[in-house]
């Protein structure tokens, strides 16, 4: 990482702060820059992923991020999902940035439980459908917590949360997510990793 950043803060400074995403990238080494960028005075980088496993990876990346700051004691960091275009095709990208925030109080979060929709969301899940769910939530300002197994259902996810913003950016209402490792019950009794995002609405 230290021989990463002087390239890196360069860059910044150029006004590049885009970082492509690819199936194969470690998210470890992207949640150091981007934990990197957090701590310091300037604006965290935006991330760019193609298909369901650059977006899984960007996700995780962003998980392992918010793990290393919270060893600080008032900075956090939520992304901010939507589609873009790409260049000379007629697919579609996501573009993750990612915002500081504060860091929440486990004690309203706490109070806030009663108040949270809970997602499970799979591969096949339809991404419209989740957004209209996502979006009723954030127009009574409720949390949405969702449940993904796997890079289909992450991207899924994702998804699901960049077209609710679509679905009420004329509302003056915007969504943040918030995601996290957890480890869920199998119905064999199991454990397996999952990622939970913590969706939260927001004026604007």
């Amino acid at each position: 990482l230290v021989r990463l950043l002087p390239d890196f803060i360069e860059r910044i400074s150029r006004g590049n702060n885009l970082t492509k995403i690819g199936a194969n990238t470690n998210p470890r080494d992207t949640a150091q820059l981007i934990a990197a960028q957090a701590r310091m005075p300037v604006e965290c980088p935006c991330l760019m992923a193609v298909g369901p496993s650059s977006c899984n990876q960007a996700t995780k990346a962003i998980c392992i991020a918010r793990t290393y700051l919270k060893l600080s004691e008032d900075v956090d960091i939520a992304f901010q999902p939507e589609f873009i275009h790409l260049d000379g095709s007629d697919s579609s990208g996501l573009s993750m940035p990612i915002v500081k925030k504060a860091r929440r109080e486990l004690a309203a979060d706490a109070a806030a439980v009663q108040n949270t929709q809970s997602l499970k969301v799979a591969s096949s899940t339809d991404a419209k459908m989740l957004a209209g769910s996502i979006a009723n939530a954030a127009r009574q300002f409720q949390r949405v917590e969702m449940v993904a197994i796997g890079a289909g259902s992450v991207n899924q996810a994702v998804k699901g949360i960049a077209i609710g913003r679509q679905y009420i950016e004329q509302e003056g209402i915007d969504l943040t997510c918030r995601p996290e490792f957890v480890d869920v019950d199998n119905d064999d009794g199991a454990q397996t990793t999952a990622i939970k995002l913590l969706v939260l609405s927001e004026q604007c």
